[in-house]
């Protein structure tokens, strides 16, 4: 018997080349769509290529850095958030038309570093911000922005909390007079005011917020979803968690119902806002080994505390870990802003190696 002639098999060549142009076809309208007509196209165009073809630049250490550009400054920046909880934290450095990461190495978490706890880094607490006070905490607008200008007129340099976070980890200098500025309980005028406030004068600040009252009114109004998508969408926005119902002491509650508080808060706030909640604020401050445990282990990088008496108020260097950095009332500003400070600068003079001198060959 004749074995049958498949003509199939003659069509796979034809079959492969025509799937081949699909995909390639597929692959350029997807290109073509991101694009657009518009002008930054060239741009448009090198965020569409796959990551594989884009060339990142490898980090430099501080030897190697201060070897090829000299000077490294103080007011450092996160390259990404991804290298924050690493051994060794990427950082920006403020020299002009370079665009390498920095390499500095890092404190086992949550510790401090040494180095850290010589700076003097004020980290301001305020609560709601409303035309007619009701409690003595409360802000009127016009005090928010005395303060503000209060801030601009000593030379104090707001920073964010990612700052706040290398800096402690690493030891690296801060801006000369620093302060972290952080609002709690995400009140309807932290949108409406201080938003706003801190767009004018460029200051970044920390927003915590509890997710059981959005957009209601209790008595005080509380920021919409929408509302706080929009603050978080801003670069000089750091959106942290504040639990879910605000209960009045962490440290009372089971592990059981640590759970929703602590994790289902952060799962929340990140599924709303489409991004990563790596900060979380006791709510009135109340926290114990335990709790903070638990709120490491949920994946906060750091988290705000809050002493009842304001004489162990104290700078962020001064907090036991970076799971329970220590803040001050707004009330204390006007003598904060006097002491701030940022720790020593990082020397390229200390870090270079010096050419080490030849002996003179006999005549």
């Amino acid at each position: 018997m004749q074995p049958k002639n498949n003509n199939f098999i003659k069509y796979i060549p034809i079959i492969a080349g025509s799937i081949l142009l699909i995909v390639f076809g597929l692959l350029a309208l997807n290109i073509n769509s991101n694009t657009g007509s518009n002008t930054d196209s060239k741009t448009k165009n090198q965020s569409a290529l796959p990551d594989l073809f884009k060339k990142k630049p490898s980090p430099l250490s501080v030897e190697k850095f201060c070897e090829k550009y000299q000077t490294i400054g103080r007011n450092l920046q996160p390259w990404n958030q991804e290298s924050l909880s690493e051994e060794e934290v990427l950082v920006k450095t403020q020299t002009p038309e370079v665009d390498v990461p920095l390499s500095l190495n890092a404190v086992a978490l949550p510790n401090i570093n040494d180095e850290a706890r010589k700076a003097k880094v004020p980290v301001v607490m305020y609560h709601d911000i409303l035309p007619k006070k009701e409690v003595f905490f409360d802000v009127t607008p016009e005090e928010l922005e005395a303060d503000f200008e209060l801030i601009k007129s000593k030379g104090v340099t707001p920073i964010s909390l990612d700052q706040l976070v290398i800096h402690l980890r690493t030891g690296s200098p801060l801006p000369e007079k620093p302060i972290l500025l952080t609002f709690d309980d995400g009140y309807g005028g932290h949108y409406e005011y201080v938003f706003p406030l801190l767009q004018k004068f460029n200051y970044p600040a920390v927003f915590s917020v509890y997710t059981k009252n959005m957009g209601i009114n209790t008595g005080r109004s509380h920021v919409t979803w929408e509302q706080l998508k929009i603050m978080a969408d801003d670069p000089l926005v750091t959106i942290a968690g504040h639990s879910k119902t605000h209960p009045p002491d962490l440290t009372k509650l089971s592990d059981e119902e640590l759970v929703p508080e602590i994790v289902e808060s952060k799962e929340l706030l990140e599924e709303n806002l489409g991004e990563s909640i790596l900060y979380f604020t006791y709510p009135t401050g109340k926290n114990d080994a335990r709790v903070r445990k638990l709120v490491g282990e949920a994946g906060y990088l750091a988290a705000l505390a809050m002493d009842v008496n304001v004489a162990d108020e104290d700078f962020a260097g001064e907090s036991e870990n970076l799971l329970a950095i220590k803040r001050f009332g707004q009330s204390r500003l006007e003598r904060l802003v006097n002491r701030a400070s940022g720790g020593k600068e990082l020397s390229c003079s200390e870090h270079t190696s010096q050419p080490t001198s030849q002996p003179i060959p006999e005549s």
